[in-house]
């Protein structure tokens, strides 16, 4: 009895030291630039700057997902981008770009960023979500 227990404890001490050694992915939104002002239809004027710090202790492969809305609340997203950024050092800079389409709804839009840890290229899904920045009224699609 007394060594099954002495084994419990051996694994639990094991276990409680592993997980304290474990790499932690975290990052964060530092920075960023809706555009403002009026855009036009079918054209890349939709873009964004936004700048990343990896807060986390190792090195990672970050994702950025680029939205925005129109006043009736349809959406549309920019294509992924990826950053890769080591823990601790400066911000990094992502530059997506929506293309407004030519159909895109006349009026007010809202703009919003995500930060991800991971992306399925193969789903389009994001997973593990970091931050998050939006602006209401960010930019108007005027023609």
């Amino acid at each position: 009895m007394k060594s099954v227990l002495v084994v419990i404890l051996l694994a639990m001490l094991w276990a409680s030291q592993d997980c304290a050694s474990a790499s932690t992915i975290s990052a964060q939104i530092d920075s960023y630039d809706f555009p403002s002002g009026d855009w036009y239809r079918d054209s890349d004027q939709g873009g964004t700057n936004v700048w990343i710090k990896n807060t986390g202790d190792v090195g990672h492969l970050f994702w950025i997902s680029y939205e925005v809305m129109d006043r009736r609340g349809r959406w549309y997203s920019a294509p992924p981008e990826a950053v890769y950024a080591e823990p601790g050092d400066s911000t990094y800079f992502v530059n997506p770009v929506w293309h407004i389409p030519d159909d895109a709804e006349l009026g007010s839009y809202q703009a919003d960023l995500y930060l991800y840890s991971y992306y399925d290229d193969r789903t389009g899904e994001f997973s593990d979500q970091l931050d998050q920045v939006d602006e209401v009224g960010a930019f108007s699609v005027v023609g």
